[in-house]
């Protein structure tokens, strides 16, 4: 057997110094990676881009204000006021004087006419009575003087007889005819002082009668102004000494409502307007009525005009000072009507939404309605509708969903699924 002879290995060594072959085929590998994942994100930015991410949103449905759905009339305007009296007073009396009684308290319905409050009338009474003795005196004068013109009279009759017949002179007979005179004059003078007498018993009674206070109209007293042993006087002290007033009235027939408009919106309110009234006190009950004045001014520093609306059937439980809400109404007109006049057909039913569920967008305010899945951008334009709910007149209808307190990053044609 053979052995082979060993091998010489000191030929074999690494050449490091040498370039290697495979560092061109792992950079082709990594570039094509690297342009894999940039065309990768390229298209997942651009599904993104054409499918936006699903959103979860509160929405609120928004509620009509003009009426249900298909009534005959559309809201075009809301302003706030109270309820007030038409005929309304501070009964106060005619002469100064200590409040003796009062016979009202907040509430009472009195008629016209009615005694409210009595004075301390003593010395008017007292006067009252002075006078009618001073007539009572005049008219018995009256009497003895034409007692006496009567016997005069007859005097002078027998005495021209016997002037005729020569049995008396001319001398008697003037005397007769003086006395006679005398005596018609008298009569006159005594008729005159009964005149006076009587005069003098009216205007004792009229100052008796003044310390009565009494209701200029019917109503209901509203408030006490004075309390019974206070002065009370036409015109009340600057020092508050005295009361001008005994108490507030007000005649609950005539209760209108007045609301303050805006100038910039007064020119849609005419008078004769139908409209619909929604008291704080209230808020279910929606009473009818109808423009039945515009004040001709305005207030210059509200910017309102005053505009008064009268109920079409009074309530019971309709008060003085009540504040309330008016929603002023508009007929709607068919469109045919309206084309044919060559006028825009009615503006949309208003519908209230929640105040968060409009925001502010490039100077516009919007809302974000649900459509179809997806979050619908549209402008509109709010008007206040209490503290918490805003009314939109076109933009939107009734029982649309609108997204509230919408998230910043929220935009148009979003999905959105609805929690």
């Amino acid at each position: 057997m053979t052995s082979e002879a060993p091998r010489d290995l000191s030929g074999l060594r690494i050449d490091r110094d040498a370039p290697s072959t495979d560092d061109g085929s792992n950079r082709r590998i990594l570039a094509i990676a690297a342009a894999l994942v940039v065309l990768a994100a390229v298209a997942v930015l651009a599904w993104r881009g054409i499918h936006p991410a699903e959103m979860r949103v509160e929405v609120a449905r928004a509620e009509s204000l003009g009426g249900t759905p298909g009534a005959s009339a559309s809201e075009i305007l809301t302003a706030n006021g109270y309820v007030v009296a038409r005929q309304r007073a501070s009964v106060s009396t005619e002469v100064s004087g200590r409040l003796n009684k009062l016979l009202v308290e907040e509430g009472s319905r009195v008629k016209q006419g009615q005694v409210l409050g009595i004075l301390q009338n003593q010395d008017q009474a007292a006067a009252l009575e002075s006078a009618r003795a001073a007539l009572a005196s005049a008219e018995a004068r009256l009497d003895e003087e034409t007692a006496a013109a009567h016997e005069a009279a007859l005097a002078r009759g027998r005495s021209e007889q016997l002037h005729a017949k020569g049995l008396v002179s001319q001398a008697e007979q003037d005397r007769a005819v003086a006395a006679d005179d005398a005596a018609a004059a008298r009569v006159k003078s005594a008729q005159a002082e009964v005149k006076n007498a009587r005069a003098r018993v009216r205007a004792a009674r009229v100052d008796y009668d003044r310390t009565f206070v009494r209701a200029p109209f019917s109503g209901a007293v509203l408030r006490k102004e004075a309390e019974v042993g206070e002065i009370v006087s036409p015109v009340p002290s600057s020092g508050g000494l005295t009361r001008g007033a005994i108490v507030t009235m007000a005649n609950l027939a005539t209760l209108e409502a007045e609301a303050d408009v805006s100038e910039a919106y007064v020119s849609r309110v005419h008078e004769g307007m139908r409209v619909e009234i929604v008291l704080d006190a209230l808020p279910d009950n929606r009473l009818p009525g109808h423009v039945r004045q515009i004040v001709p001014t305005a207030d210059r520093q509200k910017a309102t005009v005053l505009v008064k609306v009268a109920f079409d059937s009074l309530d019971a439980r309709v008060l003085p000072e009540m504040g309330l809400k008016v929603t002023f109404l508009a007929d709607p007109e068919r469109p045919s009507d309206a084309a044919g006049r060559g006028v825009e057909p009615p503006v949309q039913a208003a519908v209230a939404i929640p105040r968060n569920a409009v925001h502010e967008s490039e100077g516009r305010a919007v809302v974000y309605v649900v459509e179809k899945g997806r979050a619908v951008l549209r402008s509109v334009s709010p008007r206040p509708l209490g503290q918490d709910r805003v009314a939109v007149s076109g933009g939107l209808a009734p029982g649309e969903l609108v997204i509230v307190e919408a998230p910043s990053t929220l935009a148009d044609k979003t999905r959105v699924r609805v929690k």
